[in-house]
């Protein structure tokens, strides 16, 4: 749950993403979120990027799971 919620700060506080790319942990740490490796090394490629990183990011918020998922 807390990528998901990572992942909406992201995309609606400017001043967390901001952070997120400078210190992710820390700006982890001050909301008491721990990611994996993984989650975090995902992120962290998504965030450097251009626009078109925070498009993908933004575009992660709005994604609906499918009848697979359940």
């Amino acid at each position: 749950m807390a990528l998901a919620q990572v992942v909406y700060q992201i995309s609606t506080d400017t001043d967390f993403a901001s952070r997120m790319r400078t210190d992710p942990e820390g700006a982890l740490a001050e909301r008491g979120w721990r990611l994996s490796k993984e989650e975090l090394a995902f992120l962290w490629k998504a965030i450097t990027r251009t626009a078109q990183g925070k498009d993908e990011i933004m575009s992660l918020a709005r994604v609906k799971p499918t009848r697979g998922w359940f």
